[in-house]
This record gives C-alpha cells, structure tokens and sequence, in this order.
C-alpha cells in the first residue's frame, strides 16, 4: 500500500491545532494530550494512511512521550503525582491477553500444517446428512466451531476450499449455491464470538476489562458464548434457506479430499494431543489457577520442540495483529493514566442517569456494528470499549455486571458485522469467489447483525 505523506501531514497538523485549543478551553494538560491521540488513532483506522499495526505502535510512542516524559520537559511533568514509567505502557505489547491470542495462532498454525482441521472438518460435514439443508447446517457448524480456535479468514478459505466439489454437482442457476456460499464466512463471523481467541474484538474486551479489575475466564466466557454462537447460526442457517431456497429436491453425495498423511502420522497425533491439552487446560482455569495467557506460552513451547514448527512457522504467524489489539489496550492504559476517564465521567454526570443504562448500551452496539461494516472490527472496538467505562460506571457505579455487558456487546457487534465484503475478511474471501452480488449478502448479513444485537439486549435484561 503506497502511503501518502500530505494527508498524513494534515491529519498531524489537524492534531496539534486540536490540542492547542483544547488547552485554550481550559481542559487539562494530560486530558488534551489523550484526547488529540485518541482523534488521531481513530482518523488513522479509519482512513488507514499507514497500516493500522503502525497506528498501534504510534499510539505507544506518544504515550511515552508525553506521559512517562522520558525527556524530562517541565511542560509535560504531571501536576499531581509522579509521571508514569514507560514500562506501563509498553506492558500493552505483552499484556497476557495478547498471549493467549498469541497462543491461538501457534494452536491454528500447527492444525493447519497437519491438516487436524481438515480431518475434523471432512468427519463432521458427513454427519450431517445429503439433504441441501443438511450439508449446509453441516458446513455452517463446523466452520463456527473450527474458526473459534483459529483464523476466521483460514477458515473460511479452507471450507470454501472443501466445498467446491458440491459446486460442481450443482446446477449452475441454482440458489441454493449463494447460500452455501454466503452460509460459510457468516459461520466463520459467528462462531469467532466463541471463545476468546476465536476474534482480536474479544481479546480486546477482555483485557480492558481485566484493567478495571473484572476478570473473565476461558470457560465462563464459553459458558455465555457457545449458545449464542448456535443460536445465531441456527438463524443465519434458517436465513440463508428462506432467501435462496433450492429449486426441487437436491441429493448431495459427495466424497470430501481427505488430507495428506491421514491421522496415523506423528505430527498429526501429536498436534491433536498438544490441542486437546490446552483447551482443556483453559477450561479448567478455575481448578488449577493458571492463568489461560500462561497455558497460551505451553503451545509455543511444545510444538517447536517436538518439530511440528519450525522458525519459518513461527515467523508467518500473523504479528501485525497482535500489535493492532495492542493499539487498543495502550488507549485503556493511556485514558487511565492521563485522567481522561475521570473527566470524562465528570462531563457527562449531569446528563447521564441509571434510566439511560438500555440506551447508552443500545448506542454502543449500534455504533459497534455500523462502523465495524466500514472498517476494521478489532480497530472499531479498540475506539469504543475504552470509553465504555467511564460511561458504565456513570450509569450504574459499581456494577461490573453493566461493565461487562457494555464491553461484551461492544465485541460482539463487531464480530457480526457481515453485511458488505468490506466488513470482515471471510466474507471478501467469498465474494472473491463469486456466484452472488453484494444485495445477496446485505440482505443476509444485515438480519444476523441485528438479530444478533437483539441478543445482546436481552442478554441485558436475563443478567442485569
């Protein structure tokens, strides 16, 4: 991508006359300082003049600069107390929700290197059955629960991949090829929402959280999420077979590639054996008292050294990822330590009351899934769960049950966001593979969306 350095100039320029006249106006230093980083990472998000990972780590550097003030400038010295070290924001870049997620991806790499995931994938899909309406709720659920432990976008590809031998035995005017098609990244969005390595918007919220003092496990978050994840794939499922029936009666038997090497290999057992071991580790957070970031470090130890990754491995894993999520959790840590999140709570006090609790959560939401359709859903949520806390606790102080709500609807708004090819990776996979315009996939992915944000306000009322 060929950057250009003009509007980047102006963005910066547009910055730095913020800043002065929000001093002007009186507002204190450290919050003017917040304030004009947190306009300038969004900007950059959203227009993307440089790759969103460089605004992460840009983010980083100016919080050090000018909070931690390693050059010592009398202008930049805290009024009340100490400037923080730079440590405390370097800590974004390894915070252990980033090795979890970074645990995630050594997991994924490792079953798509010894086709675990194609196995799993080729034996579920046949229990299904042949009917159309089998094979698609087939497809659809074994994409959900293989993209809750690796890449949405890996996937997607590889189901797309596998599905291919149904297109050629369909009849080429046949609707129900859209919404095979359009069923597998819907499923692959959906079933990111899972787990918390399954989607970045989900690390995101959960080490924000983390910040404020409310801790989620692995299994309590899969306890919530699992039967949301099914019921939304039943409805995306339902859906998909309402807007493109199949013409007739369709018989569907075909016999899937299996992968190279089979399931008898030394790789392939023991990279079954290393996955079954550390979800179960995860799930029994609570026994044990290991935290799931350092149960995430057993994957990147174990897989090197009995050969399954190599260096070359390791080096392809997605990095620039990781750095975006940090860009995220430096803005929780920057709002904390500038005193943003207490002036902002002071701001809006006089307007903000216990009543509004279901519309400032429905407001989030909404704005979640509108601008996660247009953009990046890990950058959309590092912009919007930071400032879901000062909002909750002016609503409803001392709830963390209201906090974990807000935050947990801000993610799961973004992961659903599947209405255009733009919105999330799974579904530009499909439209590149063609067989439906954009209308088909609007008027699709638009339903999930909301009814998905449905959920999350009933969830409001069930656990509040």
């Amino acid at each position: 991508m060929k950057q250009k350095p003009l509007p980047i100039l102006m963005m910066l320029l547009s910055m730095g006359a913020l800043f002065f006249v929000q001093l002007q106006l009186g507002i204190p230093f450290p919050v003017s300082v917040m304030i004009s980083i947190f306009t300038l990472a969004a900007l950059f998000w959203v227009t993307e003049p440089i790759p969103g990972y460089a605004t992460s780590i840009l983010i980083l550097f100016l919080e050090i600069i000018f909070f931690a003030n390693p050059l010592g400038l009398p202008l930049f010295k805290f009024t009340q107390g100490k400037n923080p070290a730079p440590s405390v924001f370097l800590s974004a870049i390894a915070d252990s929700s980033i090795i979890l997620f970074l645990g995630g991806f050594v997991l994924a790499k490792a079953c798509v290197k010894t086709c675990l995931d194609r196995f799993l994938a080729n034996r579920v899909i046949r229990r299904f059955g042949t009917k159309s309406s089998q094979v698609l709720l087939g497809f659809m659920f074994t994409t959900g629960f293989i993209s809750m432990w690796m890449s949405n976008t890996a996937t997607t590809s590889m189901m797309i991949a596998l599905s291919f031998p149904l297109f050629q035995i369909l009849p080429e005017k046949e609707p129900f090829r859209k919404a095979l098609l359009l069923g597998i990244p819907f499923a692959a969005n959906i079933g990111g929402v899972g787990t918390p390595i399954g989607s970045p918007p989900n690390i995101i919220a959960m080490s924000l959280l983390k910040q404020q003092g409310i801790s989620v496990s692995f299994g309590v978050w899969m306890l919530f999420a699992v039967p949301l994840v099914v019921i939304l794939i039943l409805f995306a499922w339902f859906l998909l077979l309402k807007l493109f029936p199949e013409k007739g009666s369709l018989d569907l038997v075909v016999e899937f590639p299996e992968p190279e090497g089979g399931s008898g290999s030394y790789s392939f057992r023991t990279t079954a054996l290393i996955f079954l071991g550390t979800v179960i580790l995860w799930f029994t957070e609570n026994l044990h008292g290991i935290p799931a970031g350092v149960v995430a470090l057993l994957p990147l130890i174990l897989f090197p050294t009995f050969g399954i990754l190599n260096e070359k491995d390791i080096n392809s894993l997605e990095w620039s990822v990781l750095l975006l999520i940090a860009g995220g959790i430096a803005i929780g840590v920057g709002l904390q330590q500038s005193g943003m999140s207490f002036w902002f709570s002071e701001i809006l006090k006089p307007i903000t009351k216990p009543e509004y609790a279901i519309s400032v959560l429905f407001l989030l939401c909404i704005l979640s899934l509108l601008l996660s359709t247009f953009m990046s859903n890990t950058a959309a949520t590092n912009l919007l769960v930071p400032f879901a806390f000062p909002l909750s606790v002016i609503i409803l102080p001392g709830s963390q049950a209201y906090l974990l709500e807000v935050c947990l609807g801000i993610a799961l708004s973004a992961s659903l966001a599947m209405s255009l090819p733009v919105s999330t990776p799974p579904n530009a996979i499909a439209y590149a593979v063609g067989g439906f315009e954009i209308r088909d996939m609007i008027k699709a992915g638009l339903p999930v969306g909301l009814f998905g944000l449905a959920l999350t306000l009933i969830g409001y009322f069930i656990f509040l």
